[in-house]
């Protein structure tokens, strides 16, 4: 089935993506590994990435359905399911020419189950669990969907301590369960890039933990920026450059 990606069309891919979901393969990381590690591949990349930009009517798609994130990069939501509702998601860290040392963004869980393939640059990844160590604010993060707008609901105040750290190099590929506490850290003046294979939500919210609190209300609602169709094909188009 993974040798069947070698050229395959927007279609194509869709419809195997179906199948590995369906399946239930998506669902480990096992199943989903080789799939992704394949997608990843700079070839397939170029291959899936030039198709898109050729197809006004893809461009228009992801464009509605993506967002510049609040955790300082841009969520392109490449391809999304029909029969299940998994999501294939690129993910662009681009170098802050204006900012120095190191970003990292809130500790949060996810609404799904994932596996990605860091595909450009490198980032340093943690994992938390609940218990003595830092005070952070906790917030429940609601979902944007197709809105223009997520919130974050005050939930109090929460200590959290690490269990995991690593520096991951581009080529690495992991799976995260959606209840896992994590977050990365990057160099400021270093690009940066994932594929991500999204599986069907199992959550209806994300918990986030702050170092300061959002504001002075018990909900936030914070407006997000779409990128225009024009934005999405100049943003894929510079992608490209990063993995020639």
């Amino acid at each position: 089935m993974v040798q069947a990606l070698a050229g395959a069309t927007l279609r194509e891919i869709k419809d195997h993506l179906e199948v590995v979901v369906d399946s239930g393969r998506g669902t480990t990381f096992q199943g989903s590994e080789s799939v992704v590690r394949r997608l990843a591949e700079p070839s397939e990349l170029r291959s899936l990435i030039g198709q898109i930009i050729a197809d006004d009517e893809a461009l228009a798609d992801i464009a509605a359905r993506s967002y510049y994130h609040a955790n300082n990069f841009l969520k392109l939501v490449l391809l999304a399911g029909d029969k299940n509702p998994w999501r294939l998601r690129l993910h662009m860290w681009h170098p802050r020419p204006d900012a120095s040392g190191t970003i990292t963004e809130d500790i949060h869980s996810h609404r799904w189950d994932f596996t990605t393939a860091l595909v450009v640059g490198e980032y340093f990844a943690q994992e938390f669990k609940i218990g003595p160590g830092t005070e952070y604010h906790h917030f429940k993060y609601l979902p944007i969907g197709q809105g223009k707008t997520f919130s974050l609901e005050a939930q109090g105040k929460e200590q959290l301590c690490p269990v995991f750290e690593a520096l991951l190099p581009a080529g690495t590929v992991y799976h995260i369960d959606h209840r896992v506490l994590h977050c990365i850290s990057r160099s400021a003046g270093r690009a940066a890039a994932s594929l991500v294979l999204q599986q069907p939500a199992v959550e209806d919210h994300t918990n986030v933990y702050r170092t300061s609190p959002v504001g002075d209300e018990p909900t936030t609602h914070i407006e997000v920026q779409r990128p225009t169709v024009d934005q999405l094909r100049d943003e894929l188009k510079h992608f490209l450059t990063w993995i020639d």
